[in-house]
This record gives structure tokens, sequence and C-alpha cells, in this order.
């Protein structure tokens, strides 16, 4: 079977696919993995390597770009606040998402960067361990 039949005959919703959780679960058949592997999007390795269909990761990248590119992810950041998610962020998380929504992604580095109650500045270990 042609691998475009194949896709849209047994999985029509798809738009990512990993190679270890869904081409092997699946068993996707060998020409299919590899029309995938040399027409979508590889989007990274985990799993075996993630692809995404090309005209979803073409929306999905627009949708992430600021409409401003002066913005430095302010307007991301507005949005997420309006979410669930953000009430259920601890307060340390909460204050970098507010920096960044009031003054872009680089105060929100720098305050990530920076511990709070005496300046230091954070390794990229301590900041991780903060932040996730």
């Amino acid at each position: 079977m042609e691998p475009q039949t194949y896709m849209q005959e047994k999985w029509p919703k798809c738009k990512v696919v990993d190679h270890d959780w869904t081409m092997e679960r699946y068993d996707y058949p060998q020409n299919v993995r590899d029309w995938i592997k040399e027409n979508w999007i590889k989007v990274n390795d985990d799993n075996g390597g993630t692809w995404n269909e090309p005209e979803y990761y073409k929306k999905r990248m627009q949708d992430q770009q600021p409409t401003n590119p002066q913005d430095n992810g302010q307007s991301f950041a507005k949005k997420y606040k309006e979410t669930p998610f953000y009430n259920e962020m601890d307060d340390a998380n909460k204050k970098g998402l507010d920096v960044m929504a009031t003054e872009g992604m680089d105060a929100a580095i720098k305050h990530m960067f920076t511990e709070q109650e005496t300046g230091r500045q954070l390794s990229y270990g301590e900041m991780r361990s903060r932040y996730g």
C-alpha cells in the first residue's frame, strides 16, 4: 500500500509520529516509515525520532511566532497567564512568567538566573531545579 494511502486510511488525523512508540507499537510498514522520514519534518530525536506532518508543523510554528518581532515573548506569557495551567504553577514559576509578560524573555531569563534573596547568579543546574 502507498504510504499516503496507508496514513489516510489507518491514521487520518495523525500529525505527529515517533519511531519507538508509534511506528513500532502500531507496526507501521517499512515503506511508510521511510516515507514519513523523507517527507515529514523531524522535530527531535526523542523516542527514536519524532516527525510532524509538514502542514501541521508549519501551522504550529506560525502559532508560536509573536505577531510583533519586538514582542520578545510577552504575548505568549500574557496568553499563558489566562490558562488554567498558570494557577497550578508554583510561586517561583509564576513570578518568572509575570516578568516575561511585562518585561520580555531577556528579563525573564535574567530573573530566573538570579537568586532573588542575594542577587547571586545561579548555575544552569540551580536554575533548572527552581524553574523546571
